[in-house]
């Protein structure tokens, strides 16, 4: 598992180290291309959580925590809970999540959304997935659809404060060893 999200952090390019900060604008720019390394590196389709805090780039591999955890997954109510939580942790600007849904017409959609903190901007991102059967690159991509600033977007409630007792917040920051992190200055 660690050496996997390790491999994965290095995929980020050398030329970021020379970019002081991590933003919003940043994610937009990095985290399409950085994901597709992702899946050509796995040849797999894994939902992804990255985001920014000052100078720094994390991510979570949710589908990597998946595998580890005995399959047992991350439901929606907890991911709203430790995604909430780790951008208040880490005191993030800004962060993108990236996973793969099935359309209204059964189209596989590789679905990135990336909000902004302040001042509040999102983007959702759709891209078209084909995975193919036996091929040693099974999965290719089709035509993209770009929504923005979608102020009615769930995922804008990541940044709003909850209130944790003692034993989720414990429970919670035993996510924070799978979370990795790369320097950009």
């Amino acid at each position: 598992m660690l050496k996997i999200l390790i491999a994965i952090i290095t995929l980020i390019p050398s030329t970021l180290f020379a970019q002081e900060l991590c933003t919003y604008d940043y994610l937009k720019k990095e985290i399409p291309t950085l994901y597709k390394k992702v899946v050509a590196k796995t040849n797999s389709l894994p939902k992804i959580f990255t985001f920014c805090s000052g100078g720094s780039h994390y991510l979570f591999n949710v589908t990597m925590f998946q595998k580890f955890n005995n399959g047992i997954g991350i439901n929606r109510a907890l991911e709203k809970d430790l995604f909430s939580y780790l951008l208040m942790e880490y005191d993030a600007n800004s962060y993108s999540r990236t996973s793969l849904v099935a359309g209204k017409d059964q189209q596989l959609q590789l679905v990135t959304n990336f909000t902004n903190k302040k001042p509040f901007e999102a983007t959702e991102v759709r891209q078209e997935v084909f995975v193919g059967g036996k091929a040693e690159q099974s999965i290719s991509y089709g035509k993209s659809v770009i929504y923005i600033r979608r102020n009615n977007s769930k995922f804008s409630q990541y940044f709003k404060p909850i209130n944790l007792s003692k034993e989720d917040r414990i429970y919670l920051e035993k996510f924070k060893q799978f979370v990795g992190v790369q320097k950009l200055n």
